[in-house]
């Protein structure tokens, strides 16, 4: 059986590897009105908009309880993917299921379905299929409704539900200085964190600079900037929109969450030419009584405004390509190879060359971390077991990949040799990691998951023998 270990406070719990499909730095998480206590919010993943749950108040360790700076999971429940907040992501391992011991409740999937003893420590293994939340019910729904809430559409039980639904009006409602706004969601495609912004010469007051999205150089404007408002709160997210061909960042201060409204809800001001605003609408959720603006998005950014930004976009290509933050490589080559069942990988560039298995020799009272030294080549190489350091189960020991470090040989052992492989940065995940661990990214191929290998522990072993 594979399992991903993660820990929650000072607890590890286990994951089926098949039920996990992405592990993700924090996200910004969109409010979600009138969801149960569990429920933290949505999150967009590369496009998809998923439900994030906070797993540590499902196990009763406390609303919140997760570290905010942790790892998130995509979760496969076998209906809907969701999203859970981890403090720190481990690597797989195989686990004998006969190490095991299940808990058996045929009544229903409980979501601590068993547990194991790993390295003398208890891990829970978690049923992924009990963070299922299609049935999730609203709560404090106010009269009159409001929020947004999902349900399956496939479900006989909410099918008239569903398309009284599809007459409903979808809104993100935002925040910037100081005013309350609404756009249509059919016009947002993902909410993010604002980023680093790179300044632009020659920009008009609005545009606040080009910012770094999955490799790509995304410009971003204040909705304020385009209401000519002045700037009162600085920007926190961004809402990224596609008009006209044009993917654009609009950047606000507050993301309040999005709300349904009934299509003859808005309410037009007599009157008024103002081209930005379809109208109004009552405020929900906290905001009972307070009037918001709903925009149109083809006013506030018209055909002239987009042809000027895609202009200024064309000027500033020479700009863009010397920023060396915006300009990521497309793809890291790497050499692929197996610990025990474990697929690795590390950057090709660090590899000196690939030998055959040979027993090392011990050294009397040498450095726990390494597993003897070799003769390569006429040169004295360190062993590291890179198995031993991950918790991997040896399987065949077939190999070493000599590496450098301040061009000195070590040899790291392996069990399987694979083949150079290349992998996109957009499918490359950063992994919370402590200084001596040597697992610092994920990437993924081919809808497999692989281990990238850092050597920064290696870097600082060799400093230490230097002293």
């Amino acid at each position: 059986m594979e399992l991903v270990l993660f820990d929650i406070q000072d607890n590890r719990f286990a994951l089926r590897a098949s039920a996990v499909s992405q592990v993700l730095e924090s996200l910004a998480i969109t409010p979600l009105p009138y969801a149960p206590a569990e429920v933290e919010g949505l999150v967009n993943v590369a496009g998809t908009v998923l439900l994030k749950i906070d797993l540590a108040l499902r196990l009763g360790m406390g609303q919140r309880a997760a570290d905010p700076h942790g790892n998130l999971l995509v979760v496969m429940t076998g209906h809907e993917n969701i999203a859970v907040q981890v403090d720190r992501v481990h690597n797989k391992i195989n686990l004998d299921e006969s190490l095991l011991t299940p808990y058996v409740d045929p009544g229903q999937h409980n979501l601590v379905c068993g547990e194991f003893t790993l390295n003398e420590r208890m891990v829970l293994l978690l049923d992924e299929r009990s963070l299922d939340m299609r049935q999730m019910d609203p709560t404090g729904v106010p009269e009159g409704g409001g929020g947004l809430i999902g349900f399956d559409l496939n479900d006989n039980h909410h099918t008239e539900a569903a398309k009284q639904s599809n007459l409903d009006m979808a809104t993100v409602t935002v925040e910037d200085s100081d005013e309350t706004y609404a756009l249509h969601m059919a016009h947002v495609q993902e909410i993010v964190e604002i980023g680093p912004l790179t300044q632009l010469p020659g920009a008009t007051h609005e545009v606040q600079g080009l910012m770094q999205l999955r490799g790509q150089a995304l410009l971003v404007v204040s909705l304020g900037g385009l209401l000519n408002r002045p700037n009162i709160t600085p920007a926190r997210f961004v809402l990224v929109v596609k008009v006209q061909g044009l993917q654009l960042g609009v950047s606000v201060s507050a993301i309040l969450g999005i709300e349904r409204y009934a299509r003859d809800a808005v309410q037009s001001v007599a009157g008024s030419h103002d081209a930005q605003l379809e109208g109004y609408l009552n405020g929900a959720a906290t905001r009972e009584g307070h009037m918001t603006g709903l925009l149109s998005m083809t006013g506030l950014l018209s055909p002239q405004a987009i042809a000027h930004y895609q202009r200024f976009l064309t000027q500033q290509t020479t700009f863009m390509l010397h920023n060396n933050h915006l300009a990521a490589s497309a793809v890291r080559r790497m050499l692929s190879f197996r610990l025990g069942s474990e697929r690795c990988a590390l950057p090709l560039g660090l590899v000196d060359r690939v030998e055959e298995y040979s027993p090392s020799v011990d050294l009397p009272e040498g450095d726990k971390s390494l597993s003897g030294v070799i003769q390569i080549k006429g040169e004295i190489a360190p062993v590291i077991d890179l198995r031993g350091m991950l918790g991997v189960q040896p399987l065949e020991t077939s190999s070493y990949v000599v590496v450098r470090v301040d061009n000195e040989p070590w040899a790291l052992i392996v069990d399987r040799i694979e083949r150079v492989i290349d992998i996109e940065e957009a499918n490359i995940t950063p992994v919370r990691n402590q200084q001596n661990d040597y697992l610092n990214e994920v990437g993924k191929l081919d809808g497999e998951l692989i281990s990238l290998i850092t050597l920064a522990p290696l870097t600082l072993a060799a400093k230490r023998q230097m002293k």
